[in-house]
């Protein structure tokens, strides 16, 4: 069915091969970085080692979900995997738990300060940016743990950062994209991923944004042949 629905000459948001392909995060960031976007240094290993000898170079570091949906099953239930943050004692030799990173391949990247977070909701050439202020030191790490003690305000996208995003939704083949980027203390901005699937109902109703019209002429807009896709 999935093969069916893929072979229509019908308007996507986006094709559901691009959407596959972008959810690869090795691969996203590498695009990401190729686009003229700057990503924090990263790694993905599965040696304890080599973590220890990347938090020397960078110093604090966070360790991620590779997978698309980060939710594991325990307790017979699920839970959402969230960033962590490494500190320096936490990765030093005595460290017992860092021994469990030889398990399976984990993705760690340096700690970037913040200012803020942004998500900036990318539908077509149309960019929606929202500063998201973190109240909580879990929110500081991760925004997702702690919705109660986020603030948002929209704000615009720097120029390089805009060309950057229009360049990494053309080589990805996508028309719609979640981006989220750390805005340090110096206003540089640092990406840290793409989400083809990105969730952005709840921006449009804190913030009034019109991303919901935005998707709708999208869809409905005329294509090359004059047909009106919906």
């Amino acid at each position: 069915m999935g093969g069916v629905l893929a072979s229509l000459p019908a308007r996507w948001l986006s094709h559901p091969a691009a959407i596959a392909d972008a959810e690869y995060k090795p691969r996203q960031l590498a695009q990401l970085k190729h686009a003229g976007l700057t990503v924090p240094p990263t790694i993905i290993t599965n040696s304890p080692a080599r973590v220890r000898d990347f938090a020397a170079a960078y110093g604090d570091l966070v360790v991620k979900p590779l997978a698309a949906e980060p939710i594991v099953w325990e307790d017979g239930g699920e839970s959402i995997v969230y960033t962590r943050r490494l500190s320096a004692g936490e990765i030093g030799p005595a460290c017992e738990e860092l021994a469990s990173v030889a398990a399976t391949a984990h993705l760690f990247q340096a700690w970037q300060d913040k200012k803020c977070e942004s998500r900036v909701t990318a539908v077509g050439d149309e960019l929606f940016a929202v500063a998201i202020h973190a109240d909580s030191p879990a929110a500081l790490v991760d925004w997702r743990s702690d919705y109660d003690n986020l603030r948002y305000e929209p704000i615009e996208v720097p120029g390089p950062v805009r060309a950057g995003i229009a360049a990494y939704l053309r080589s990805a083949g996508l028309a719609y994209s979640a981006f989220d980027f750390v805005i340090r203390p110096d206003g540089q901005w640092i990406t840290l991923e793409a989400n083809p699937n990105g969730v952005w109902g709840w921006l449009a109703e804190e913030c009034g944004l019109p991303i919901a019209d935005a998707i709708a002429d999208h869809l409905t807009a005329t294509n090359l042949n004059g047909d009106t896709k919906t």
